[in-house]
């Protein structure tokens, strides 16, 4: 299949003449996510007309985030300190043919490229020494779900002009529109750039839970604790039943 993708594109780039200066495409730009799902690679071709650096970001669909701060009193652990994030990036993937000796562009940080570039808003005001600390717990806490990646990974270049990249998606991502950019960025100035999205889907019983748990949210609670007292009830029965004797 990817083979026929990869003909596919290496006729359109030579019908296309390198019109634009970066051209690209996925193999496919659907994830299902049902209970058997293990994760998704999705493999991105593309070709650059002109000098440069590339530079692919992912991004994931914007959610909130609460980040608190374990503390110790007499000798036990409670959640102290707390800040809400708003509208961050729940994934974030980026791959780069930039040297890590190059100086840190001024467009990359307009763009938001590189996770230390990206911006995190805040529920209300925050001090900017406590902001950070707090940013860089969250960033941790992504990276370690493997949400986010550590550093920028290489591109793999074909030859001089063909290029691609293998995206990696973990199986613990939230469904969503995720957006796929391409950028091509010379001397500080960006000369191109593509978007592709891809449609992250639940699928099967658990989509109908999840769907049910945010239309229905009151019933889903009372649900849930019908369940949970039903549970309960049985547990003890057992127990006092066939063990507690």
């Amino acid at each position: 299949m990817r083979k026929i993708f990869l003909i596919t594109f290496l006729f359109f780039v030579s019908g296309a003449a390198f019109a634009n200066p970066i051209i690209s495409g996925i193999s496919t730009n659907e994830i299902n996510i049902d209970t058997k799902f293990q994760g998704a690679k999705i493999l991105l071709f593309g070709a650059k007309g002109d000098a440069g650096n590339v530079v692919v970001a992912v991004r994931g669909p914007k959610k909130n985030f609460v980040v608190t701060k374990k503390q110790k009193l007499l000798g036990i652990w409670y959640n102290g300190e707390r800040v809400k994030f708003k509208n961050s990036y729940s994934f974030y993937s980026l791959f780069s043919t930039f040297n890590d000796q190059e100086p840190i562009d001024q467009l990359l940080k307009e763009l938001e490229l590189g996770k230390n570039n990206l911006e995190f808003n805040t529920f209300g005001k925050v001090a900017e020494k406590k902001k950070n600390e707090f940013q860089l717990q969250l960033i941790e806490r992504l990276e370690k779900n493997h949400l986010y990646t550590a550093g920028a990974s290489k591109v793999d270049f074909l030859d001089e002009t063909l290029f691609k990249v293998m995206l990696d998606f973990p199986k613990n991502i939230t469904r969503g529109v995720y957006t796929v950019e391409i950028y091509l960025i010379n001397d500080g100035a960006l000369l191109s750039f593509q978007s592709i999205p891809i449609y992250v889907n639940q699928v099967g019983f658990s989509a109908q839970v999840l769907d049910f748990a945010y239309q229905q949210s009151f019933l889903y609670g009372l649900l849930a604790i019908a369940i949970a007292l039903v549970v309960g009830w049985l547990a003890n029965y057992l127990f006092a039943r066939f063990i507690g004797k």
